[in-house]
């Protein structure tokens, strides 16, 4: 998990020349999220089948946001190297993780809704924890406030927890990915592509890693 750490995710990357307002990229990713889960509710009605279309639709526009985020530092960091003035937005990883966060919890959201009403308990169990983990990775990707002259989380903390709520979810998608392919599943190509990405993301972290070692 050292290559799913904080430094790596959220990166250290200054903005002398590039200036970019991110304020609207997390509000978008989050709309996007809930466009997809009213639409397939509109499209599927306000049953079962509608909120499970919009749960599978929520579930993998997570996955392709969480893609851009794990992988959105590191390739900065390395155009940075090649490309002479190359400054990308220093919180620009932070903020994809933030929408990676609100577009997982309006998954969340998408299951417990449906499964509240016949109080299904594994949903239910789920969704708390799903929504802890999401909870923590939004937290320590935050700015760390400062109580005297020390941090209120220490950075070692913060980077362990960051680095363990992101190999949780690389794992569940990584994991459901194998599953889906060679389990006795309806062929489905988006596992093929979910498995390939997390490790093309794990390859690409890699390489940040080896040309820029964290200490």
């Amino acid at each position: 998990m050292v290559v799913l750490d904080n430094t790596a995710l959220v990166g250290r990357i200054r903005v002398p020349r590039l200036k970019l307002t991110l304020g609207p990229l997390v509000g978008g990713i989050a709309f996007g999220a809930v466009a997809l889960v009213v639409g397939a509710i509109l499209f599927r009605g306000f049953a079962e089948n509608g909120f499970r279309l919009g749960s599978q639709l929520a579930w993998r526009y997570a996955f392709f946001v969480f893609f851009v985020a794990l992988v959105a530092g590191p390739l900065c960091r390395l155009a940075a190297r090649i490309f002479t003035g190359f400054s990308p937005p220093e919180s620009l990883s932070r903020k994809l993780i933030w929408g990676f966060c609100a577009s997982y919890g309006v998954y969340l959201l998408s299951v417990f809704v449906p499964n509240v009403i016949r109080l299904s308990a594994g949903a239910t169990v789920m969704v708390l924890f799903g929504g802890s983990v999401v909870l923590v990775m939004a937290l320590m990707a935050a700015p760390l406030k400062r109580l005297g002259d020390k941090p209120l989380i220490p950075t070692k903390i913060r980077r362990v927890l960051l680095g363990t709520a992101a190999g949780y979810f690389w794992l569940c998608y990584a994991v459901m990915g194998l599953a889906r392919i060679y389990g006795p599943h309806q062929p489905d190509g988006f596992y093929g592509i979910s498995l390939s990405l997390m490790v093309v993301g794990l390859l690409v972290r890699y390489a940040d890693r080896w040309f820029s070692p964290q200490p």
